[in-house]
């Protein structure tokens, strides 16, 4: 009983000890103060030494994904075959890296985890395609996303491409990415 009554005892102390300094510290409310415009920055390494990939996270949103390359690489030439381009189409059907798959992050259940299958990329003004040794017409909507995604902004900084899938079976309408940068607001 007497430690029941002393444990007691002891809560309570403990409860207005600290609850004191928060009721009476003075503070005086305030009104919102403007002190400018948000911070803004950018997360993302420079664009030439870094590929941007897409997965899925485990709530299943498709996710950019930066991830470091050795060495820098040049952007292509117009109509050139993007070794940046291609190698992100590689990287993404080889599929997460082991820190990657650490964060839960993971490829639509239908892509093919072939890094063999880019077969080359083509870059021509708004549209890039992607040659596959694979049959594309099967695949799912999630699977061309990452597929188209990872193309997009490989060839341009903002993704604004549209990629047309050309496998062994037939070529695909040209898709656009479905995620879109948000615009940094100007300085």
């Amino acid at each position: 009983m007497f430690r029941t009554r002393r444990a007691g005892l002891l809560a309570a102390l403990l409860a207005v000890v600290a609850w004191g300094p928060l009721v009476g510290c003075g503070v005086q409310e305030t009104a919102v103060i403007d002190a400018g415009r948000p911070a803004v920055a950018d997360l993302l390494p420079p664009r030439e030494g870094r590929m941007l990939l897409f997965f899925y996270s485990p709530s299943g949103e498709l996710l950019p994904v930066p991830r470091i390359v050795e060495a820098p690489w040049p952007v292509p030439a117009e109509g050139a075959d993007g070794p940046d381009a291609r190698a992100a189409v590689t990287a993404l059907l080889a599929g997460p890296d082991t820190a990657e798959r650490r964060a839960g992050l993971r490829s639509a259940p239908s892509l093919p985890r072939s890094a063999s299958a880019a077969d080359r990329v083509v870059t021509d003004g708004p549209t890039v395609e992607v040659r596959l040794r694979l049959r594309v017409a099967r695949l799912p909507a999630p699977a061309r996303d990452q597929l188209v995604c990872t193309a997009a902004f490989a060839a341009h900084a903002q993704g604004a491409v549209s990629v047309s899938l050309v496998g062994q079976d037939e070529r695909l309408a040209p898709a656009d990415c479905p995620l879109r940068p948000v615009p940094a607001p100007v300085r």
